[in-house]
Protein backbone atom coordinates (compact mmCIF):
# COMPACT_ATOMS: atom_id res chain seq x y z
CA UNK A 1 0.00 0.00 0.00
CA UNK A 2 1.20 3.46 -0.77
CA UNK A 3 2.24 5.30 2.38
CA UNK A 4 1.70 8.63 0.70
CA UNK A 5 -1.95 8.83 1.83
CA UNK A 6 -1.30 7.54 5.32
CA UNK A 7 1.05 10.33 6.35
CA UNK A 8 -0.44 13.02 8.54
CA UNK A 9 -0.49 16.26 6.61
CA UNK A 10 -0.85 19.56 8.51
CA UNK A 11 -4.52 20.84 8.91
CA UNK A 12 -5.39 24.20 7.33
CA UNK A 13 -6.27 26.87 9.92
CA UNK A 14 -9.27 29.14 9.62
CA UNK A 15 -9.02 32.94 9.31
CA UNK A 16 -10.12 33.37 12.90
CA UNK A 17 -7.46 30.92 14.09
CA UNK A 18 -4.75 32.55 12.06
CA UNK A 19 -5.78 36.01 13.41
CA UNK A 20 -5.70 37.60 10.00
CA UNK A 21 -7.80 40.69 9.32
CA UNK A 22 -11.11 40.17 7.50
CA UNK A 23 -12.33 42.24 4.60
CA UNK A 24 -16.07 42.89 4.03
CA UNK A 25 -17.38 42.84 0.51
CA UNK A 26 -19.88 45.37 -0.88
CA UNK A 27 -22.71 42.93 -0.48
CA UNK A 28 -21.83 42.41 3.18
CA UNK A 29 -21.92 46.15 3.79
CA UNK A 30 -25.36 46.46 2.18
CA UNK A 31 -26.65 43.56 4.21
CA UNK A 32 -25.48 45.18 7.42
CA UNK A 33 -27.05 48.51 6.44
CA UNK A 34 -30.39 46.83 5.61
CA UNK A 35 -30.39 45.09 8.93
CA UNK A 36 -29.84 48.35 10.74
CA UNK A 37 -32.67 50.10 8.79
CA UNK A 38 -35.01 47.25 9.56
CA UNK A 39 -34.25 47.53 13.26
CA UNK A 40 -34.93 51.30 13.18
CA UNK A 41 -38.26 50.81 11.39
CA UNK A 42 -39.23 48.14 13.89
CA UNK A 43 -38.43 50.47 16.77
CA UNK A 44 -40.52 53.28 15.17
CA UNK A 45 -43.47 50.93 14.72
CA UNK A 46 -43.19 49.84 18.31
CA UNK A 47 -43.11 53.46 19.50
CA UNK A 48 -46.17 54.33 17.39
CA UNK A 49 -47.99 51.26 18.66
CA UNK A 50 -47.28 52.24 22.26
CA UNK A 51 -48.53 55.80 21.60
CA UNK A 52 -51.75 54.46 20.06
CA UNK A 53 -52.25 52.19 23.03
CA UNK A 54 -51.91 55.10 25.43
CA UNK A 55 -54.30 57.20 23.30
CA UNK A 56 -56.89 54.40 23.27
CA UNK A 57 -56.59 54.03 27.00
CA UNK A 58 -57.31 57.73 27.47
CA UNK A 59 -60.34 57.52 25.15
CA UNK A 60 -61.65 54.53 27.09
CA UNK A 61 -61.33 56.50 30.30
CA UNK A 62 -63.25 59.41 28.80
CA UNK A 63 -65.99 57.08 27.55
CA UNK A 64 -66.38 55.50 30.94
CA UNK A 65 -66.65 58.92 32.59
CA UNK A 66 -69.20 60.22 30.07
CA UNK A 67 -71.19 57.00 30.18
CA UNK A 68 -71.18 56.36 26.43
CA UNK A 69 -69.33 56.69 23.18
CA UNK A 70 -67.81 59.95 22.01
CA UNK A 71 -69.46 61.34 18.89
CA UNK A 72 -67.10 62.43 16.13
CA UNK A 73 -66.63 66.15 15.65
CA UNK A 74 -68.16 67.05 12.30
CA UNK A 75 -67.84 70.77 12.93
CA UNK A 76 -64.30 70.73 11.54
CA UNK A 77 -65.65 70.16 8.04
CA UNK A 78 -66.86 73.04 5.84
CA UNK A 79 -70.63 73.40 5.61
CA UNK A 80 -70.77 75.66 2.54
CA UNK A 81 -68.91 75.91 -0.73
CA UNK A 82 -68.93 78.09 -3.81
CA UNK A 83 -70.50 76.95 -7.05
CA UNK A 84 -68.27 76.09 -9.97
CA UNK A 85 -69.63 79.08 -11.87
CA UNK A 86 -68.56 81.36 -9.04
CA UNK A 87 -72.10 82.56 -8.38
CA UNK A 88 -73.93 81.54 -5.21
CA UNK A 89 -73.05 78.75 -2.82
CA UNK A 90 -74.13 75.23 -1.95
CA UNK A 91 -74.51 73.43 1.34
CA UNK A 92 -72.05 70.64 2.18
CA UNK A 93 -73.02 67.72 4.42
CA UNK A 94 -70.70 65.01 5.74
CA UNK A 95 -71.87 61.45 5.20
CA UNK A 96 -72.61 59.88 8.53
CA UNK A 97 -72.62 63.28 10.19
CA UNK A 98 -76.37 63.86 10.11
CA UNK A 99 -77.90 64.76 13.42
CA UNK A 100 -81.06 63.32 14.86
CA UNK A 101 -84.16 64.16 12.79
CA UNK A 102 -86.44 64.06 15.80
CA UNK A 103 -88.21 67.39 16.16
CA UNK A 104 -87.89 68.97 19.57
CA UNK A 105 -90.67 71.24 20.69
CA UNK A 106 -91.80 72.88 23.87
CA UNK A 107 -90.41 75.63 26.06
CA UNK A 108 -86.68 76.21 26.15
CA UNK A 109 -84.66 75.28 29.20
CA UNK A 110 -83.25 78.15 31.30
CA UNK A 111 -79.84 76.75 30.38
CA UNK A 112 -80.48 77.11 26.64
CA UNK A 113 -77.96 79.35 24.87
CA UNK A 114 -78.92 82.98 24.69
CA UNK A 115 -78.60 82.92 20.91
CA UNK A 116 -81.28 80.24 20.56
CA UNK A 117 -83.68 82.19 22.75
CA UNK A 118 -83.04 85.36 20.78
CA UNK A 119 -83.60 83.56 17.48
CA UNK A 120 -86.90 82.15 18.63
CA UNK A 121 -87.99 85.62 19.77
CA UNK A 122 -86.94 87.43 16.59
CA UNK A 123 -87.47 84.83 13.84
CA UNK A 124 -90.46 82.96 12.44
CA UNK A 125 -91.35 80.61 9.59
CA UNK A 126 -93.68 81.72 6.81
CA UNK A 127 -95.12 79.16 4.41
CA UNK A 128 -97.65 79.26 1.62
CA UNK A 129 -97.06 80.47 -1.93
CA UNK A 130 -98.72 83.90 -1.70
CA UNK A 131 -97.39 84.63 1.79
CA UNK A 132 -93.78 83.83 0.84
CA UNK A 133 -93.76 85.66 -2.49
CA UNK A 134 -95.39 88.75 -0.97
CA UNK A 135 -92.80 88.78 1.81
CA UNK A 136 -90.03 88.54 -0.80
CA UNK A 137 -91.47 91.55 -2.62
CA UNK A 138 -91.83 93.67 0.54
CA UNK A 139 -88.94 92.56 2.81
CA UNK A 140 -86.32 90.54 0.91
CA UNK A 141 -83.60 91.44 3.43
CA UNK A 142 -85.58 89.69 6.19
CA UNK A 143 -85.20 86.26 4.55
CA UNK A 144 -82.71 83.97 6.26
CA UNK A 145 -83.32 80.57 4.66
CA UNK A 146 -85.67 78.84 2.23
CA UNK A 147 -87.09 75.35 1.84
CA UNK A 148 -89.02 74.39 -1.29
CA UNK A 149 -90.28 71.30 -3.03
CA UNK A 150 -89.40 70.72 -6.67
CA UNK A 151 -92.75 72.17 -7.73
CA UNK A 152 -92.37 75.14 -5.39
CA UNK A 153 -88.83 75.81 -6.62
CA UNK A 154 -90.05 76.01 -10.23
CA UNK A 155 -92.36 78.89 -9.24
CA UNK A 156 -89.69 80.68 -7.19
CA UNK A 157 -86.94 81.20 -9.76
CA UNK A 158 -86.49 84.88 -8.99
CA UNK A 159 -86.43 84.22 -5.25
CA UNK A 160 -83.83 81.45 -5.59
CA UNK A 161 -81.67 83.66 -7.79
CA UNK A 162 -81.79 86.40 -5.16
CA UNK A 163 -80.77 83.98 -2.38
CA UNK A 164 -77.89 82.64 -4.47
CA UNK A 165 -76.70 86.17 -5.17
CA UNK A 166 -76.90 87.05 -1.47
CA UNK A 167 -75.22 83.74 -0.51
CA UNK A 168 -78.15 82.63 1.63
CA UNK A 169 -78.99 78.97 2.09
CA UNK A 170 -81.89 77.28 0.33
CA UNK A 171 -82.93 73.63 0.24
CA UNK A 172 -84.96 71.71 -2.33
CA UNK A 173 -86.67 68.91 -0.38
CA UNK A 174 -89.45 66.38 -0.84
CA UNK A 175 -92.96 66.79 0.57
CA UNK A 176 -92.24 64.60 3.58
CA UNK A 177 -89.27 66.72 4.63
CA UNK A 178 -91.30 69.89 4.01
CA UNK A 179 -94.00 68.64 6.39
CA UNK A 180 -91.35 68.10 9.05
CA UNK A 181 -89.99 71.62 8.53
CA UNK A 182 -93.39 73.38 8.63
CA UNK A 183 -95.29 70.99 10.91
CA UNK A 184 -98.25 70.88 8.51
CA UNK A 185 -99.25 69.42 5.17
CA UNK A 186 -100.69 72.78 4.08
CA UNK A 187 -97.30 74.31 3.28
CA UNK A 188 -97.87 75.22 -0.36
CA UNK A 189 -94.49 73.81 -1.42
CA UNK A 190 -92.40 76.67 0.02
CA UNK A 191 -91.28 77.89 3.44
CA UNK A 192 -89.14 80.83 4.55
CA UNK A 193 -87.27 81.46 7.79
CA UNK A 194 -87.45 85.23 8.25
CA UNK A 195 -86.86 88.00 10.73
CA UNK A 196 -90.03 89.30 12.35
CA UNK A 197 -91.12 92.80 11.43
CA UNK A 198 -90.40 95.62 13.85
CA UNK A 199 -93.23 95.94 16.42
CA UNK A 200 -94.84 99.24 17.38
CA UNK A 201 -96.49 100.38 20.58
CA UNK A 202 -99.96 101.90 20.52
CA UNK A 203 -98.78 104.75 22.71
CA UNK A 204 -96.04 105.70 20.25
CA UNK A 205 -98.41 105.32 17.30
CA UNK A 206 -100.92 107.75 18.79
CA UNK A 207 -98.28 110.43 19.29
CA UNK A 208 -98.45 111.18 15.56
CA UNK A 209 -101.66 113.13 14.81
CA UNK A 210 -103.81 111.76 11.97
CA UNK A 211 -106.87 113.30 10.38
CA UNK A 212 -108.23 110.01 9.03
CA UNK A 213 -107.37 106.62 10.41
CA UNK A 214 -108.99 103.21 10.82
CA UNK A 215 -107.74 100.64 13.34
CA UNK A 216 -108.85 97.22 14.56
CA UNK A 217 -108.59 96.05 18.19
CA UNK A 218 -108.58 92.30 18.87
CA UNK A 219 -110.35 91.39 22.09
CA UNK A 220 -109.52 87.78 22.96
CA UNK A 221 -109.06 86.64 19.34
CA UNK A 222 -106.38 83.93 19.50
CA UNK A 223 -107.39 81.45 16.79
CA UNK A 224 -104.72 81.59 14.07
CA UNK A 225 -107.26 80.99 11.30
CA UNK A 226 -109.36 83.94 12.46
CA UNK A 227 -106.33 86.17 12.97
CA UNK A 228 -105.11 85.37 9.47
CA UNK A 229 -108.53 86.15 8.00
CA UNK A 230 -108.63 89.49 9.84
CA UNK A 231 -105.15 90.46 8.60
CA UNK A 232 -106.13 89.60 5.04
CA UNK A 233 -109.31 91.70 5.29
CA UNK A 234 -107.44 94.65 6.85
CA UNK A 235 -104.84 94.60 4.10
CA UNK A 236 -107.60 94.45 1.48
CA UNK A 237 -109.22 97.64 2.81
CA UNK A 238 -105.97 99.47 3.53
CA UNK A 239 -106.07 99.24 7.34
CA UNK A 240 -102.49 99.50 8.61
CA UNK A 241 -102.75 98.77 12.35
CA UNK A 242 -104.13 95.97 14.52
CA UNK A 243 -104.10 96.55 18.29
CA UNK A 244 -103.07 93.46 20.29
CA UNK A 245 -101.74 92.68 23.74
CA UNK A 246 -99.01 90.40 22.31
CA UNK A 247 -97.24 90.82 18.99
CA UNK A 248 -96.89 87.07 18.52
CA UNK A 249 -100.65 86.82 17.93
CA UNK A 250 -100.01 88.23 14.46
CA UNK A 251 -96.54 86.68 14.03
CA UNK A 252 -97.92 83.17 13.68
CA UNK A 253 -96.89 80.91 10.80
CA UNK A 254 -100.41 79.56 10.35
CA UNK A 255 -101.95 83.03 10.55
CA UNK A 256 -99.46 84.31 7.96
CA UNK A 257 -100.45 81.50 5.59
CA UNK A 258 -104.16 82.29 5.93
CA UNK A 259 -103.46 86.02 5.49
CA UNK A 260 -102.06 85.30 1.99
CA UNK A 261 -99.45 88.07 2.34
CA UNK A 262 -101.55 90.43 4.46
CA UNK A 263 -99.01 90.23 7.28
CA UNK A 264 -96.68 92.47 5.25
CA UNK A 265 -99.21 95.32 5.08
CA UNK A 266 -100.47 95.55 8.66
CA UNK A 267 -98.52 96.33 11.83
CA UNK A 268 -99.17 95.03 15.33
CA UNK A 269 -99.75 97.89 17.79
CA UNK A 270 -98.96 96.46 21.20
CA UNK A 271 -100.77 97.54 24.36
CA UNK A 272 -100.51 96.32 27.92
CA UNK A 273 -104.28 95.88 28.35
CA UNK A 274 -107.47 96.46 26.42
CA UNK A 275 -108.83 98.97 28.93
CA UNK A 276 -105.64 101.04 28.72
CA UNK A 277 -105.88 101.00 24.92
CA UNK A 278 -109.54 102.11 24.95
CA UNK A 279 -108.74 105.02 27.24
CA UNK A 280 -105.82 106.14 25.07
CA UNK A 281 -107.93 105.91 21.91
CA UNK A 282 -110.75 107.97 23.41
CA UNK A 283 -108.28 110.65 24.46
CA UNK A 284 -106.85 110.66 20.92
CA UNK A 285 -110.30 111.38 19.45
CA UNK A 286 -111.11 107.98 17.95
CA UNK A 287 -114.67 106.71 17.64
CA UNK A 288 -114.82 103.23 19.20
CA UNK A 289 -117.33 100.80 17.70
CA UNK A 290 -118.45 97.57 19.43
CA UNK A 291 -120.66 94.82 18.05
CA UNK A 292 -123.62 93.61 20.09
CA UNK A 293 -126.55 91.23 19.66
CA UNK A 294 -128.93 93.44 21.59
CA UNK A 295 -132.02 94.19 19.50
CA UNK A 296 -132.27 97.78 20.76
CA UNK A 297 -128.83 98.66 19.39
CA UNK A 298 -128.57 100.75 16.28
CA UNK A 299 -128.04 99.00 12.97
CA UNK A 300 -124.68 99.50 11.27
CA UNK A 301 -126.05 100.85 8.01
CA UNK A 302 -127.72 103.79 9.85
CA UNK A 303 -124.73 104.62 12.07
CA UNK A 304 -122.48 107.56 11.25
CA UNK A 305 -118.86 106.46 11.20
CA UNK A 306 -116.13 109.03 11.88
CA UNK A 307 -112.92 109.41 9.92
CA UNK A 308 -110.88 108.32 12.96
CA UNK A 309 -112.35 105.02 14.11
CA UNK A 310 -111.50 101.79 15.93
CA UNK A 311 -113.48 98.56 15.54
CA UNK A 312 -113.34 96.25 18.57
CA UNK A 313 -113.57 92.61 17.46
CA UNK A 314 -114.22 89.52 19.53
CA UNK A 315 -114.82 85.88 18.65
CA UNK A 316 -118.03 85.96 20.73
CA UNK A 317 -120.33 88.96 20.28
CA UNK A 318 -121.78 90.18 23.57
CA UNK A 319 -125.52 90.09 24.15
CA UNK A 320 -125.48 93.28 26.18
CA UNK A 321 -124.00 96.74 25.77
CA UNK A 322 -120.76 96.75 27.77
CA UNK A 323 -119.54 100.24 26.88
CA UNK A 324 -122.46 102.69 26.66
CA UNK A 325 -120.03 105.62 26.26
CA UNK A 326 -118.92 104.13 22.91
CA UNK A 327 -120.80 103.30 19.71
CA UNK A 328 -122.61 99.93 19.80
CA UNK A 329 -124.08 98.46 16.61
CA UNK A 330 -125.66 95.26 15.39
CA UNK A 331 -125.43 93.68 11.96
CA UNK A 332 -128.75 91.84 11.60
CA UNK A 333 -132.23 91.92 13.11
CA UNK A 334 -133.21 88.64 11.45
CA UNK A 335 -130.46 86.45 12.94
CA UNK A 336 -132.09 83.14 14.10
CA UNK A 337 -128.76 81.61 15.16
CA UNK A 338 -127.49 81.25 18.69
CA UNK A 339 -124.21 82.69 17.49
CA UNK A 340 -123.29 85.41 15.06
CA UNK A 341 -120.93 85.44 12.11
CA UNK A 342 -117.27 84.51 12.18
CA UNK A 343 -115.10 87.32 13.50
CA UNK A 344 -113.23 87.61 10.19
CA UNK A 345 -116.55 88.01 8.38
CA UNK A 346 -117.62 90.70 10.86
CA UNK A 347 -114.35 92.49 10.13
CA UNK A 348 -115.11 92.56 6.43
CA UNK A 349 -118.60 93.99 6.96
CA UNK A 350 -117.41 96.76 9.30
CA UNK A 351 -114.43 97.79 7.20
CA UNK A 352 -116.47 97.78 4.01
CA UNK A 353 -118.99 100.19 5.58
CA UNK A 354 -116.27 102.61 6.69
CA UNK A 355 -114.42 102.29 3.36
CA UNK A 356 -117.51 103.23 1.37
CA UNK A 357 -118.14 106.23 3.60
CA UNK A 358 -114.66 107.78 3.62
CA UNK A 359 -112.55 106.29 0.81
CA UNK A 360 -114.85 105.80 -2.19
Amino acid sequence: MNNKFQTKSPRFKSIEERGEPTFKTKSDKNSHRNTRNTQEKREKRNDEFRRNERRNDRNDDRKSKLGGSIAPNYDIYPTEGKRASGEGSVKISVKGGSRSTEKKTGPLSPRAPEKIRNNRATEMKVYGENACHTLFQQRPDAIIRLWATVEGAKKAGELLSYLAEQKKAYHVVDSEEMERVTGTEHHGGICLLVKKSTPFSLEGYLQIPRQRDCLVLLDGVNNAQNVGGIMRTCAFYGVKGIIVEQNDILNSSNAARVAEGGLEFVHPLETKHKQIALAQLRNAGYQIVHLTRQKQAQVLSKTALNEKIVFVLSEVVANDVEYPEDTNVQLSFANPLNSGLNVAVNTGILLAQWYQSHIL
